[in-house]
């Protein structure tokens, strides 16, 4: 069963490898950029957010 699994992860991982560095670093182009955006904007917004507890926790 452990060799079953460990090959399926074998398996799925040479299937989904990127082909290019277009492939590896911007997705082939084929990521909408209103995703993209809301993405950068979640990322943005909880790294903030982050930051700023730890300040409030510091200045209480």
């Amino acid at each position: 069963m452990v060799g079953l699994s460990f090959a399926l992860y074998i398996f799925i991982a040479y299937k989904s490898r990127a082909q290019s560095t277009s492939d590896f670093y911007v997705a082939g182009k084929s990521v909408n950029p209103v995703i993209n955006g809301m993405a950068t904007a979640a990322d943005w917004m909880s790294a903030a957010s982050f930051i700023s507890m730890a300040g409030l926790i510091a200045f209480l």
